[in-house]
């Protein structure tokens, strides 16, 4: 039996990101965790196994393409972080552009925003 995160299942139409990690670069929304100093506190989390399976499929069957469900950090120096409110990016869509499908590092920019 494979195990899933509650969190990665309730939200099936979108991907959960801390909002601090999002940034806008010249008007374009990119979330890049290449280098994440946290890299180390969540590679191996079934939470991030599911974040990977989930970024394949949207690579492989929506060009890349998924919406976002924004997280906001109780202390955003933590490690791990506690999540003080969840809401969803009302109108940002992203492009996956890079994936380490072993670490689940990953480059996405905003196609609508």
């Amino acid at each position: 039996m494979e195990l899933v995160s509650e969190i990665w299942r309730w939200a099936r139409g979108g991907a959960h990101y801390m909002e601090d990690e999002i940034k806008n670069l010249n008007g374009t929304m990119v979330l890049d965790v290449y280098g994440n100093p946290r890299l180390a506190d969540w590679t191996n989390r079934i939470g991030n196994r599911e974040r990977i399976r989930n970024l394949l499929w949207a690579r492989d069957q929506c060009g890349g393409l998924f919406r976002v469900v924004m997280n906001r950090a109780k202390d955003i120096n933590a490690s791990p972080r506690s999540i003080l409110a969840t809401f969803p990016h009302e109108t940002l869509v992203m492009r996956l552009t890079d994936l380490n499908e072993i670490t689940g590092e990953f480059r996405a920019e905003s196609v609508y925003f």
